[in-house]
This record gives C-alpha cells, structure tokens and sequence, in this order.
C-alpha cells in the first residue's frame, strides 16, 4: 500500500478546473512558471511558506490541497474485487454493501473505484451470480441504484485521475453504463469525442521503431503484438456487431468465413478461445432465420465442435504471434487471488456458452427447421456428449 502526498496533482487539477495558466499561477505567488510545472509532474513541492496561499487561491483547505491517499497496489486492488466479486455470487445485497464500504474507504483511488464501478455496472445488467441457487443469492439491490453509484464512482475517477490511460478507460466504462442503461443519447455523446480521436496507429508504429534505434527491441514487440491485438479483436467484433443488424444471410457467410479467416491466421484462440464458438452460433442463427438449412446446420455443428476444443486455460506463450503478451495477459500479475478469480471467470464464460448451445440448438425453431435431420440429431449428441464430460450433474438432471 503507498501512502502518498499529490500536492502537485491537486495543483494541476484545480489550476485546469480553473481555467489558470502555469504562468499566471506562478506570478501570482512570486515563483517561476518552471517551478509550478516541477509541483505539478510531482519533481519537487512548494515551500512550506507558500502552501497556505496556494490553499487560499483554489479556495481550498489544507487537508483538501494535501490531497492525501492512501493507494492500494495492483494486486491488492485484484483481491479486493474478486473477493467482493466472490460475495456477489452467494449474496448480492452484502456483496453491495461490501463494495461501498470499499469505495468509501479508498475514495480517491482511481484504479480501485474504477474497477468497482465495472462491476456494479455488470449487477446492474444482471450478470451478476448466473449459476447461485435463488435461495443463496439475497434480495439483489435495484438496477437503478447500481446504475446510479456506478456513475457516482466513474464520476470520482474523472475527477481525481490524472493518468491519461486511467481517464480513457473511465470515460469508456461510463458510456458502458450509460449504454445498459437505456440513456444513449448521453451515451453517444461521450463516445463521440473519444471515437474521433486521431488514429494512434501512426505514433505507435514510430514508437516501435524508436525502440528499436534504441536497442529495446522487447518494447517494441511487446508494443506491435498489444496493438495487433487491439485491431485484431475489432475487426473480429466488428464482423459480429454488423451481422447482427444487417440479419442478411448472404453477409453472415462472409463475415462469418472472413471471422474464421483471421482467427485462424492470428492464432486469436491463444488469447480469445471463446470467439470462435460465438461467431459461428450467431452464423447459425441467422442462417436459421433465413430457412438455409444445410448452412445453418454447418454453422452450428461448428460452433459445437469449436466450443468443444476451447483450451480450459489459453497460453499466449504458446504462439509465436503473441508471446510477448503473455506476461501482460497473465492475470498472477495481480496476485494469486486474482487469478483465481479469472479462472473462475472463464470457466463461467464455458458454462454460459455451454448453456446458450443447449439453449439454441434444443429450441422449438431449430426442430421446427431441422429435427428430422440426422446432422441435426449428431449436433444434439455431441453436444450432450460434451456437457456429460463437463458437466455430469446436469446432464443427470436433464435425462430425469
């Protein structure tokens, strides 16, 4: 845990909220402009004489220009939200009293409250405790009112961030928030200005080659295989978000064919195993609805067998396309209780895909379109074969 005095940050903050230039500041309290750039980066700090006026200009009080926090490092922040995560899944009223006792405690961590605030928003869609017996959950708290503290916490973090990065990812969880919840309009009004940034592949390409006239060849190929990965999962999310509107049978092939096209030719299964398995059910469904059988049933016997040969733990190490994001990628980074809790995540995401594949494929409309067709029936067997292996108690269950 680093305890911290960010004089200088609260500086720079109140100075921009105020709309105060470096050199004005500066002349009113007798210093030099390069001085008040040293506060605010965090290289030196104010005389003592001068902290009272510095106060007196923002209007603030001593405690509040000290700004004091006490930041939690990574791994203790990971703990926290799996533990907290963990608690949802027994008892989701406690789980949300926990959380803001959490975020009152340790209000002016960014990283921390950011984290929170993911997390309500994921309660606040349902997505909270999928498999808990209804009896085990608790009474779950009003959409709303998630909704609502999330905002409260991405609010904070807006104010009290000052890494660029940090303030990106609050604005793109906000926009999540505001999405889910209905409010697009606010929504779209926040995304707008963040899509139209300038293109950033440019700069990072000359970053990668600055680190290799710099002899730091890591750097740059840890850089080009992040940004590889970037482009590569919006082009793959890209392809699923236009099929679905476009609901064409003819676009659901090639986009389908042109998903599979890349995932396979950048060995995406080393870091996204899942993608796969949920192109080819959305193919199958729209091919469905357009009545092409034999397609539909190509589609969704794929999506089957694809979800069948999903590795249980996905090694980037193991690709030569992404090596260098294994270490980033590896959640024991954050500490063992965080890598736990993403193991657990993981196998909850086979499980909902699982599901969503019994779900689908045992629908009145798939036997409605198919269940006099033998490719139909082996598609059913394999994957009853394949939540037998997995999952032998619900299987059980469903033969009673």
């Amino acid at each position: 845990m680093d305890a911290s005095i960010n004089i200088g940050r609260t500086i720079a903050r109140e100075r921009r909220r105020a709309g105060v230039t470096q050199e004005t500041f500066a002349a009113h309290l007798g210093v030099s402009k390069a001085a008040v750039s040293k506060w605010e980066l965090g290289q030196s700090l104010p005389d003592v004489s001068l902290l009272p006026r510095i106060a007196a200009f923002f209007s603030l009080s001593l405690d509040e220009l000290f700004d004091w926090r006490d930041e939690l490092t990574q791994e203790e922040s990971a703990a926290l939200y799996a533990e907290v995560y963990a608690l949802g899944e027994k008892d989701l009223a406690k789980a949300h009293e926990t959380l803001r006792a959490l975020a009152a405690e340790h209000y002016s961590d960014a990283n921390l409250l950011l984290m929170l605030a993911s997390l309500l928003t994921a309660w606040a869609g349902g997505m909270a405790t999928p498999f808990a017996p209804a009896g085990e959950r608790g009474c779950a708290p009003d959409a709303d009112a998630l909704v609502d503290d999330a905002l409260a916490l991405l609010g904070r973090v807006l104010e009290v961030a000052t890494d660029p990065s940090t303030l990106y990812l609050a604005q793109q969880q906000k926009a999540t928030t505001l999405f889910q919840a209905g409010r697009l309009e606010e929504a779209a009004a926040l995304l707008e200005p963040l899509v139209r940034r300038q293109d950033a592949s440019a700069p990072t390409m000359l970053l990668a080659s600055t680190y290799r006239k710099l002899g730091r060849d890591d750097e740059a190929l840890e850089l080009l295989q992040a940004e590889r990965l970037r482009a590569a999962s919006f082009v793959l999310s890209s392809l699923m978000q236009e099929m679905g509107m476009r609901d064409d049978a003819t676009f659901a092939l090639a986009a389908g064919g042109a998903a599979e096209a890349v995932f396979e030719a950048l060995d995406m299964g080393a870091v996204n195993p899942f993608f796969s398995a949920t192109m080819s059910l959305e193919v199958a469904e729209t091919l469905r609805r357009a009545g092409e059988k034999d397609a539909a049933l190509e589609a969704l016997a794929h999506a089957v067998e694809a979800l069948a040969a999903t590795p249980a733990n996905p090694d980037p190490s193991s690709s030569p396309l992404w090596d260098r994001m294994a270490d980033r990628l590896d959640p024991s980074r954050a500490g063992e209780a965080w890598a736990e809790h993403k193991a657990h995540q993981v196998d909850e995401v086979a499980e909902l895909m699982r599901r969503a594949l019994v779900e689908e494929v045992t629908s009145p409309e798939w036997r409605e379109l198919a269940s006099d067709d033998p490719r139909y029936r082996e598609i059913v067997a394999t994957l009853e074969r394949l939540l037998a292996y997995t999952d032998p108690a619900a299987t059980d269950q469903r033969n009673r």
